[in-house]
């Protein structure tokens, strides 16, 4: 329901289960990009996968009052997973669009577009994926 997007006790559990995720995310974009010389696109994106388990696992037991780690599926990861697909996207637009247009180092680009993918996916999971029943 849109009503549960203005619920601020559950953007706040949201953010703070988000924020474990996205310190893994960006750590291991970093890592990737830094050390081993991944090209952004892949060191972003494989930290995106990383701090997408730990979401969908983190929103269900956490999160989402009415979800619990008995509503943990292989059905619900997958729509788990193309939701952040979908802020994938909008993640790698960022990316590619702030490293083409401007001399920002990457890490300033990276938390940007982290920002952007956390704003979509906040909104497709409130509505979509972990909906509340009725």
């Amino acid at each position: 329901m849109i009503s549960d997007l203005k619920d601020k006790r559950l953007l706040l559990r949201f953010l703070a289960i988000s924020a474990l995720g996205t310190v893994a995310d960006y750590l291991l974009a970093l890592l990737l990009a830094g050390l081993l010389s991944a090209p952004y696109a892949i060191a972003s994106t494989l930290g995106f996968i990383l701090g997408s388990v730990i979401n969908y696992f983190g929103h269900n037991i956490f999160s989402y009052e009415h979800t619990s780690r008995n509503t943990i599926s292989l059905k619900g990861y997958g729509k788990y997973f193309l939701a952040v697909l979908s802020s994938l996207v909008i993640r790698l637009a960022v990316v590619e669009g702030l490293a083409f247009t401007t001399a920002l180092p990457f890490w300033i680009i990276l938390l940007v577009a982290i920002g952007a993918s956390f704003v979509a996916n906040y909104v497709i999971s409130t509505l979509w994926v972990f909906r509340r029943p009725g």
